[in-house]
């Protein structure tokens, strides 16, 4: 048995129908991508693969799960939509001609729902050719208009069921990690090093990682988005890792520097500045606090220890679906943090060669400081191999 149920899905939808009225549209429609899934699968519970997705969601009548030429066995075997209608235009990138096909075009899909005026969330994701036979069907561009602001509070407000997928999926990180701390030594790859905490992830539980995880070292170790290279990690430098597991659709993340052997006095105070302001973050992140508030004084915080120049971002994200969601935690925000909301505390400091990060979900609670998803404490982890 999973953790969500069809009644998690069918109460979505429903919610998200009452956002459509509310704005007197006809239907919201949700695109997803592979690689940026997060959408569809919070509403059908479907990860395309090759293929893009989208939910449609009118006023009146069923939703309806759109799929592209190829996937309608395995949709209909994973959808919580049971409608699927197969568009050419969701095929895979290559563009196949698929001779012969018969598959309905935007303007079949616009008449059966007797559409005039849509919402589109992942208007920004959406591939121009793919929005201009929508367009057209819809009787222009006016009539599709960005819905990504409408939609986002649904995901904002985490359910119960979705803060256990999310407790699960940073246990299954924190594997990942673990195993990464029994099996590091020098001379590994960081591919070698990813390959282990994948491996210790899906034997946790995981459905998958919750984004392309990376190992970075030495002069890589300032890359803040990066992927794992063949480079052999070595003694006396900072190895930092961004791991995290996917499970029923929702992502977490453990970010954690290393270093072998020896560490330099100047390295060492540069990562424990990182996890001190790690561990304010956690007390800052507390119901009724504006969120720019936070993110100032953690950048105070920082600042004030010499590292300003260090600090990229920070240092919080939302999480959920997708492990960077929705709303970012940044010196601007105007927002109030509300119980029920999810995050990553995420701090990335780098300067010249070196860099790391440390990250950890968190859940704002009602009264006191976030609760930390995972039971994997935060340590410097300098270890004598």
């Amino acid at each position: 048995m999973g953790i969500l149920t069809q009644k998690d899905f069918e109460s979505r939808i429903a919610a998200a129908r009452e956002i459509v009225k509310r704005n007197k549209l006809d239907a919201i429609m949700v695109f997803s991508s592979e690689c940026e899934p997060a959408q569809v699968r919070y509403f059908a519970d479907y990860w395309p693969s090759f293929e893009t997705a989208a939910v449609l969601i009118p006023a009146k009548g069923d939703p309806a799960l759109l799929i592209g030429p190829e996937s309608l066995t395995y949709a209909s075997a994973r959808t919580r939509i049971p409608n699927i209608i197969q568009l050419m235009d969701f095929r895979e990138s290559s563009q196949p001609d698929y001779p012969g096909s018969k598959l309905p075009k935007w303007k079949d899909v616009v008449a059966r729902y007797n559409l005039k005026k849509i919402g589109l969330s992942g208007f920004y994701l959406m591939p121009y050719t793919m929005m201009l036979p929508l367009a057209k069907a819809m009787g222009g561009i006016k009539n599709v208009v960005p819905a990504d602001d409408i939609i986002r509070p649904l995901y904002m407000q985490k359910t119960a069921a979705e803060i256990r997928c999310l407790k699960a999926a940073a246990k299954a990180s924190e594997a990942g990690f673990k195993a990464i701390l029994e099996a590091i030594r020098p001379g590994m790859t960081e591919s070698e090093l990813c390959g282990i905490a994948t491996q210790a992830m899906t034997a946790a539980g995981a459905e998958s990682t919750g984004y392309p995880i990376w190992c970075c070292s030495g002069p890589n170790s300032n890359q803040a988005i990066s992927r794992p290279t063949m480079r052999k990690v070595k003694r006396g430098e900072i190895i930092h890792f961004s791991i995290g597991a996917k499970v029923e659709g929702y992502s977490a993340s453990i970010g954690r520097p290393i270093v072998l052997g020896k560490c330099p006095k100047a390295t060492l105070d540069f990562l424990q500045v990182g996890l001190d302001a790690a561990n304010m973050t956690f007390d800052e992140m507390r119901a009724g606090r504006c969120a720019g508030d936070v993110a100032k004084k953690i950048h105070g915080f920082i600042a004030d220890k010499g590292y300003g120049d260090a600090i990229l971002y920070g240092p919080c994200h939302g999480t959920g679906q997708m492990e960077c969601e929705y709303p970012f935690l940044e010196t601007s925000s105007t927002y109030t943090l509300t119980a029920g909301m999810t995050f990553m505390q995420d701090m990335f400091l780098h300067r010249g060669a070196q860099g790391f990060r440390w990250e950890d979900g968190l859940l704002v609670k009602a009264k006191g400081p976030a609760e930390m998803l995972s039971s994997f404490g935060r340590q410097i982890n300098i270890l004598d191999r």
